[in-house]
């Protein structure tokens, strides 16, 4: 099965109408797990831990065509796991897919399982090259690795500089920084678009300083 054809298939479970959710939202705060699985459409949304301290710890970026909250159609995380936070990195459309709409039907539509299942694993292929990208390296090699990684042909979202270090496990200082550098030496371009975090690229010079670069997908 193709992963196209399972957004496809499992589009027909969503709510009727896309959610237009603006930056720095939290997604159901007020539970503990995810209720509802999210197609993104358009925007990242990054998933996380926040310990005692109020550090950020990133374990996720989910970029357009990514699902999730689907872990949690049967019963979600160990009990003893750390609670995961959704947060909007940038404004997003997404596709709301309610859990309970999706266990009523699972079991009688074997269609509907393979779906689940295929996205599932291709949820887990996804993380492997995400903790390979972002979990070695030099700063510049992780944070030109997630420009890479979130890019769409000619662009991408460059965020907030304290949210970018907390991705790639680097000061703010030190994304700062990088940013900088990046954009004098050409790799990053004003981008003629309203959102100001939206910024042209030069893949070949950003893949340079990344090296080695794996994605599960074409960017």
């Amino acid at each position: 099965m193709k992963t196209s054809d399972a957004l496809r298939q499992i589009l027909t479970y969503a709510d009727d109408k896309p959610l237009l959710i603006p930056a720095n939202t939290f997604l159901e705060p007020e539970q503990e797990h995810l209720a509802n699985a999210y197609i993104v459409e358009q925007g990242l949304i990054i998933q996380g831990y926040y310990n005692r301290s109020g550090d950020r710890q990133i374990c996720r970026v989910y970029r357009p065509g990514d699902v999730f909250g689907l872990e949690s159609l049967d019963g979600g995380l160990l009990k003893n796991s750390p609670p995961l936070v959704s947060e909007t990195l940038s404004d997003c459309q997404v596709m709301r897919l309610p859990l309970t709409r999706l266990r009523q039907q699972q079991s009688s539509s074997l269609s509907l399982a393979q779906v689940i299942s295929h996205l599932l694993s291709h949820e887990v292929i996804a993380s492997h090259y995400w903790k390979i990208n972002i979990g070695s390296g030099p700063a510049i090699s992780r944070i030109c690795r997630f420009l890479l990684w979130v890019a769409h042909r000619d662009r991408c979202i460059v965020p907030p500089r304290d949210k970018l270090g907390s991705i790639v496990s680097v000061t703010t200082e030190t994304a700062s920084r990088t940013i900088a550098n990046l954009r004098r030496q050409g790799c990053l371009l004003p981008f003629e678009y309203p959102q100001r975090d939206h910024m042209r690229i030069d893949r070949t010079e950003l893949l340079r300083h990344a090296g080695e670069f794996w994605d599960n997908r074409a960017a």
